[in-house]
Order: C-alpha cells, then structure tokens, then sequence
C-alpha cells in the first residue's frame, strides 16, 4: 500500500513539474531574427511580425528590444486575439504593437470569435490597417512594397486572386496569410518575394520530434522564400512544449538570396 501511495506521490509531482515548466514555457519572450534579401527593393527594410497573439499581453521588453533596432512595418498574422479575451487587452497590444511603425493586420480563425465592429473601431483609433484578401501599396523611403494580407483559409474565407489583384509588379510583395497552406496556391509567376504566416504554433506540445504540426521556421515554396513563426501565445492550454514562443525581427536587403535564423 505505501509502495503504490509513494509511486502515485511521484507521479503527481513529475506531472506537476512538468506542467510548471510548459506553463513558463508558453510565457517566454523571445525575438527571433532572420534575414531576407528581395529582388526589386532599394533600400533595407526591417520588420516587426508577431502571430497567434490569442490571450497574451505583448511584453513590454519586446517592445523596447524591438524599438532599437528601428522597425519601419509591423505585420500581425492573425489571431490577434479569440473568445472571452477583454476588449482592453486587445487594444493594448494594437496601442504597443501600432507605436513600432505603420501597423497591417490579417485575420486569423480565432479573431472571428471577437465582435468585428469592436475590433475594426480599436484599429481605426490606432491607425492600423486591416487586409482582407486585399494589397496596398506601404511607402518605404520613396519606394512601394506591395503588402498583401489572405483571410483565413480553415473558416474559406480566403480569396487569394483577390489579395493579388491590386499588385503592382515593378515593386517588391509580401503576403501575409495567418495559414501557411496559402502555399499551396501560390505560383511562381505572382512574383511574392515572402511569404509570411503562423497558425500551426509549431505544435505547441511536442514529445521530441512529434507533434500536430512541424515546427516553425523558413524554406521556399516556387522559390518565394517563406517564414512560418511558432507564434506568440497558445490555443486551450496554456502550455508548450518543444515548440517555444516566438516573434520575428526581419531584416529585408536588397539581392537574390535568403537566410533566416
């Protein structure tokens, strides 16, 4: 009896334990940064993208770390926020995150569990700009970059045609799409320079190299080079595991080549 009652005893507090350690995994702060040369463009760009924000605060460290380096656009991929998340919460992350720079949002699954007219009024009062199967034209010091930004492929609402139409050829394009399988549907004539996207959350909780989803990170698809992010917070359970949270400082150069870390 005392053998089983001290192995049920260990067994609590390893669980325990490891419980403790996913939750103060998921709460991390972390800047990851990467580079990525586009063809078309004249003068560095750096950028700001930060997905799967869900339930989290953006730490004001990130903020301060992120402002020394002098980002010029900010890209939230999606999932800004989702159900039950306070409306106050959400516009303090608009008001930290639009203080970096001209601020391009796209939706993600979760950001329609949120009134739309709500969240439309906070990006409004903080300047921010919402894409929805659309393109703009972003000023970089005389130049245009063509933003693009993908609604959410898993609710259908995605249109990427749409997203492309508005596309200026002569001047380099990012596509934002909150789900990576935009990927799918892109060819190699649309001419997108990088693609950038979250959703997966790497998996959240991995048991070594298995889980849900793979593991964020960058490649090519149709020699667009691409960077799928862990994101920043986490979906039901507040924990991960092998798959810690991230946001991105991206560094865009002129030339052929890509490199991210």
């Amino acid at each position: 009896m005392i053998y089983w009652f001290s192995l049920a005893s260990a067994v609590f507090i390893g669980f325990a334990a490891l419980v403790w350690k996913m939750s103060g995994i998921a709460r991390e702060n972390r800047v990851l940064k990467a580079e990525f040369s586009l063809r078309r463009l004249n003068n560095e760009l750096t950028v700001f993208f930060i997905s799967d924000i869900h339930r989290r605060t953006v730490s004001e460290d990130i903020i301060r770390e992120v402002k020394e380096h002098g980002v010029q656009l900010v890209l939230i991929g999606g999932d800004l926020a989702e159900g039950g998340v306070p409306y106050s919460r959400i516009e303090e992350n608009i008001k930290r995150l639009s203080s970096l720079g001209k601020t391009y949002f796209v939706w993600g699954n979760n950001d329609y569990e949120v009134d739309q007219e709500r969240l439309q009024e906070i990006f409004r009062a903080h300047g921010v700009t919402p894409l929805r199967n659309a393109s703009v034209l972003h000023d970089h010091q005389g130049q245009a970059v063509n933003i693009c930004g993908v609604d959410d492929i898993r609710l259908e609402l995605d249109d990427y045609p749409a997203a492309l139409r508005g596309v200026q050829q002569d001047f380099p394009t990012i596509l934002v799409s909150h789900n990576p399988e935009i990927h799918h549907q892109i060819q190699e004539t649309d001419g997108i320079d990088l693609i950038l996207s979250g959703h997966t959350h790497g998996g959240q909780i991995r048991l070594g190299r298995f889980g849900l989803c793979e593991i964020g990170g960058t490649g090519t698809v149709h020699q667009a080079p691409y960077l799928i992010s862990n994101g920043y917070g986490t979906s039901k359970l507040p924990l991960r595991l092998g798959a810690r949270p991230e946001t991105h400082l991206i560094k865009l150069v002129p030339g052929p080549c890509m490199e991210g870390n």
